[in-house]
Formats: structure tokens, sequence, C-alpha cells
């Protein structure tokens, strides 16, 4: 995450909240070049394949487990490239205190609410366009049986704090380093995160590229990624869910 201090040796950008931001590069640039081709190949791989099929290869929650070892991997392979690892993941989560834990939960709740919105606005813009949605695509993930619940909500615990880990902290803050400041480093980071979403359709790559970049913006305000880590655990969470009800009737 960008890291909250001033510096005169090296060139700061500022936040729309007036906080001076000095972009340092968090990682040699061929580490973020092999983050970047893992992306690619996972993005690939989901576009051209899928999800239902993959889900009847395996149990549920055997994919579950698989998939969070995947996100887990992935993420520690990016934390091993960082120039500070411990700096970064401190300022990544931010000043953590026990007794602002119903606070932060909170203010996540709002951030996924925010989300929600702008995901619903790009959706209504993006209804006469007749652009596809794979509505089965993402109920075929999604939870069949109670025994799966609390694996899809581990998975949405993981997939909250991997991906914002990732695309929202170094990413973000790498390109911030990359391309002179932060309004180009959300849009290329939020492109590359919505990419990853192929598999539910063109439109639904809209929708979560608009959702990424308020989580980006968010992030980039707010110095950390507690609060979007937050709301993208009950966004996935809820969602899921939400489909696992609808399944059941």
């Amino acid at each position: 995450m960008p890291e909250l201090v001033e510096s005169e040796s090296e060139p700061a950008f500022e936040t729309a909240a007036g906080v001076l931001l000095r972009p340092d590069a968090v990682a040699p640039w061929p580490h973020t070049v092999f983050i970047l081709a893992v992306l690619a190949l996972w993005a690939t791989y989901g576009a051209l394949h899928s999800p239902a099929a993959m889900m009847e290869r395996a149990p549920r929650a055997v994919i579950y487990l698989f998939q969070m070892v995947m996100m887990y991997l992935l993420v520690g392979s990016t934390i091993a490239g960082l120039y500070h690892r411990r700096q970064f993941i401190v300022a990544a989560f931010g000043n953590l205190r026990t007794g602002n834990i119903f606070a932060d939960v909170g203010r996540g709740f709002l951030v996924y609410l925010g989300g929600m919105g702008v995901a619903l606005v790009l959706g209504l813009l993006l209804r006469p366009t007749h652009l596809s949605h794979r509505q089965t695509a993402v109920s075929s993930i999604a939870p069949h049986n109670f025994f799966e619940l609390p694996v899809w909500i581990l998975v949405s615990l993981t997939a909250g704090v991997c991906e914002e880990f990732l695309f929202r902290g170094y990413l973000l803050r790498q390109f911030g380093r990359w391309f002179g400041g932060f309004a180009p480093a959300i849009g290329l980071s939020t492109l590359i995160f919505a990419c990853m979403h192929f598999y539910e359709g063109s439109a639904a790559v809209i929708q979560i590229g608009g959702l990424g970049a308020f989580y980006a913006i968010i992030a980039v305000r707010r110095g950390n990624l507690r609060h979007v880590m937050i709301a993208h655990f009950f966004q996935d969470a809820i969602t899921g869910v939400y489909l696992y009800l609808r399944l059941r009737g």
C-alpha cells in the first residue's frame, strides 16, 4: 500500500484526501511481470473453461479448497518478491486494533453497499446493450448444500484478503510507481482485475471493473486495505448465500 510519508528525494502524489503518497516500487520489475503472467494464464483458463463443467469434475468443497490454496500460493509468491515485506503488510492492513473491529466491519459494510450501488448503476446502463451476463456460470460456483456453505464463507474471506492484497495493494502501488501516479494505476489494476472475471460474461466484466475501481479509490483514500477487504468478503459471501437460498427454492 502507499506509504503515508513525505519524501524530499522522491516525487509525491496527492490523493483526493490530500495525503501525500510516495510511490516507491514495491518489488523488482521481473517479479511483477511474473505475477502478471500468472494472472493472464489464470484469466485465460477461466474464460475458456465453463465453471459448470469444472464443478462436475470434483465436489464443490474440494474445488473451493483448491481455489483457496491457489490464492494463498499466489499471494505468498507476491510477498516473497517484495522489497520490504513487513512494512508493506503493516501498511496494507493499517492500524489494527481489537477495539475497532466493529467499526471496521461497519465501514467495510458501507463500502460494500457503495460498491453494490456502482454495480447496480452500471447494470442498468448496460441493459440496452444486450451484452452477455452468464448467470449460470455464477450459480454453478455457488454452494448447493448446507455443508458447502461454511467452506464458501472461507473462500469469500480468502478472496477478500488475497485479491485486495494483490490488486489494490501490490499492483496498485507498483503501477503507481511505473506510471507516475495513481490515476493510471487504478485504471490498469482495475482492467486486470476485471479480465479475471470473463467467465461471468462481458457485462459482468464491466460491472466488476467499476466495482474494482471503486475499491481502488477507497483504498487510496483510506491508505490501507482493511475496509475494501471486508467489503469484498461481504460481496462474495452474501452473493453465495443468496444464490444458495435461491437454489433451495
